[in-house]
Formats: structure tokens, C-alpha cells, sequence
């Protein structure tokens, strides 16, 4: 057997904490926000860009392209103003209009509880604001060089930061210094050898990993990228005739594949799962991993049934169907499933990793 925990004062902080901690975790704080290029800030303009900017936020709350095309969202869309909690604009850069193909930018804030009530009246799906971070390794073929898309202002940047936003992504771009360039080439990244990347991305600890090439012949581009998410890979590609044109689309992709797993239809019925957790061996993870569960966007609560060993034992309330909780703790990092007796009377098994 594991051992036990010994120190009465760390059990007795654990019992404390059951009650006082708060639920901590990375959240997109800007989920309910939109931007729309625009020319001019006459109101004729500003209205049609705040009706674009709201299907755009229902776009990406509800984790579907398709959700503007359900008749209730098509009601609702005309009246985008009443659901606008404040808007503003943003001169763009140079490099920026050469993206957006416009000189500013309205940015409005919708009501995110009017945003949920009307997806879930409309029954679709809602994603929460707490989503997977995703490590992009990008190399770019142009003018016969190639060089990886890194956290800069360049157009392939801007554009695949701007295609993340508009889907409530976040995304990470490697720094390619010393360090990255001893672990990964852009050869690997073109090639997309899964494992000097993977192995490069651990120090950006993403929860997945997008690996591809972008590349033109005559007026076409062409990118091909894989996904690897949860311990499996999926290859996705497009065509298109812009740069900008084609990441919006593979971007739209890697988007569509993570909300099938992790926007959900949420029920009138509260359901319970056991989650039992190792290798928790002091508060700071027991924290953790209770912050961890309760911030899964469809957690209605978290509650410790039983704590021995190295483990503990956690009560899960959720709002819709026990395996698409198991789907969103597996797309994750911080817990890693052990494979025994999952589901067996309720109880799945995992390890924190931290």
C-alpha cells in the first residue's frame, strides 16, 4: 500500500480546504468579445459590424460555424444591440490592414448570461470558457525558403492569431530560440515528425499539439496539418487563395474537432461521477486537482468523498452526460487516466500529473 497521509496538520489543512477554496483556473476572459474590421465608425456601418461581431461571438461560445444557420440564432442576430454590453474601436497597424483589409476594428462586449440563453433555448451546444491550450508549429514555404510561424508580427502570425480569437482558441506559437532549435528544425515541423515536437512542446505545457505546412503553387495555397489531441492524431487540410483565407480554415477545423468533444448540450438533470485521483500527495495538489475539476465549465460541484493513501476520492455533479466530462479531463494534461476498471459503477481513475 501507498503511504498514508502521516502529518495530522496537512490532513487537517485538507478537511479546511474543502470548504474555503476557490476555484482557480485559466479562463478566456474575453470569450463574449468580438472585433469586426470596419472602414468608417458611421452607424450604418457600426451596425451591420455589431450584428457580424455577435454571430461571431455565438460562433464561438457554442463551438459551431453552423449555429448561425438555426432559426432561433437567425431571430436573435438583428438585434445584436440589445444584447451589447459596451463597444470601442481599434486603429489597426499597418502590417494589421494588410490582414484585415480595413483601418479599424469595432470591438463590442456582449452579456454572457443573454449569450447562453440563447443558445440553450435554441438547444445548441455551449462551450465554456475554460478551454485546452494548443501549441502551433507552423512552417511556411514562400519564395523559396521556409521559416516557422513564431510569435511575431508578421502576416502568417497575425492571421492565425486572429483565426484562434475569432474561435475562442488559445493558442501558443513556439519562441524557436536556442532551446526549441537544439529539440526541433523546421524540416521536423514541414515534415511533421510528431516526435521532437512533442518533445519541444512540453515546455510550453499545452494540452495539445498542432503540427503543419503552408505552402503555394501558382494562385493556391495549401496547408496540411495534424492534430494531436488526447493521444491520437487527425490530419486535416484546405486549399484556398489567401494565406489569411486558408489558416482561418484549418484553424476553423482544429476548433471543430475540440468543441465535439467539449461543447456540450446541457440537461435539466444533475448527474454524479466518481473521480478517484493518485498521487496527490500534499495540498498543493489536492488544490489543484479540485480546482482543476470544478473549472471544467460543465462541473456543477466538487465534493471529496474519501481521502487515503496518496489519493482521494471525488464526488462530480455535472450538468450533462458523465463521458463528456471524461472527454474534457482527458484532452487535458493534468490528469492522466489509469486503465482499469474505468466506468466500472461509476468510477474512473486517474493521476495528476500537476
Amino acid at each position: 500500500m501507498r503511504r498514508l497521509f502521516k502529518q495530522s496538520s496537512f490532513f487537517a489543512l485538507l478537511i479546511t480546504s474543502l470548504f474555503i477554496l476557490p476555484a482557480q483556473a485559466e479562463r478566456i476572459a474575453d470569450l463574449y468579445s468580438a472585433s469586426w474590421p470596419v472602414e468608417s465608425q458611421s452607424t450604418t456601418v457600426r451596425q451591420k459590424a455589431m450584428t457580424n461581431a455577435f454571430a461571431e461571438v455565438l460562433i464561438r461560445v457554442s463551438g459551431s460555424k453552423d449555429v448561425v444557420y438555426n432559426s432561433d440564432i437567425q431571430a436573435a442576430l438583428p438585434n445584436a444591440q440589445n444584447y451589447m454590453r459596451q463597444y470601442s474601436y481599434k486603429r489597426l497597424s499597418a502590417a494589421e490592414q494588410m490582414v484585415y483589409e480595413k483601418p479599424l476594428l469595432l470591438v463590442a462586449t456582449f452579456d454572457s448570461q443573454a449569450v447562453k440563453k440563447i443558445l440553450q433555448d435554441a438547444s445548441q451546444p455551449v462551450w465554456s470558457e475554460n478551454r485546452p491550450s494548443g501549441a502551433f508549429w507552423i512552417a511556411i514555404e514562400e519564395n523559396g525558403s521556409r521559416r516557422v510561424a513564431t510569435d511575431t508580427n508578421d502576416e502568417v502570425t497575425i492571421s492565425l492569431n486572429r483565426a484562434a480569437s475569432r474561435r475562442g482558441l488559445p493558442i501558443i506559437l513556439p519562441l524557436m530560440d536556442l532551446e526549441d532549435k537544439s529539440q526541433v528544425t523546421v524540416g521536423d515541423i514541414w515534415g511533421r515528425f510528431t516526435g521532437p515536437i512533442k518533445r519541444a512542446s512540453e515546455r510550453y505545457n499545452a494540452d495539445y499539439v498542432v503540427t503543419g505546412q503552408l505552402s503555394q503553387s501558382g494562385e493556391q495555397w495549401f496547408g496540411r496539418w495534424s492534430l494531436e489531441l488526447g493521444g491520437s492524431v487527425e490530419n486535416i487540410s484546405s486549399t484556398a487563395a489567401s494565406k489569411q483565407q486558408l489558416v482561418a480554415d484549418l484553424v476553423d477545423q482544429v476548433a471543430d474537432k475540440l468543441a465535439s468533444r467539449l461543447a456540450v448540450l446541457f440537461s435539466g438533470e444533475v448527474l454524479a461521477v466518481e473521480i478517484y485521483v493518485e498521487n496527490i500527495h500534499d495540498l498543493e495538489a489536492y488544490a489543484g486537482v479540485r480546482n482543476y475539476l470544478s473549472n471544467l465549465g460543465m462541473t456543477e460541484s466538487v465534493k471529496v468523498l474519501q481521502v487515503k493513501a496518496d489519493a482521494v476520492l471525488f464526488e462530480v455533479k455535472v450538468l450533462t452526460s458523465p463521458q463528456n466530462l471524461i472527454d474534457a479531463i482527458n484532452i487535458g494534461n493534468n490528469l492522466r487516466r489509469i486503465p482499469t476498471n474505468q466506468g466500472l459503477n461509476g468510477r474512473y481513475s486517474f493521476s495528476w500529473r500537476g
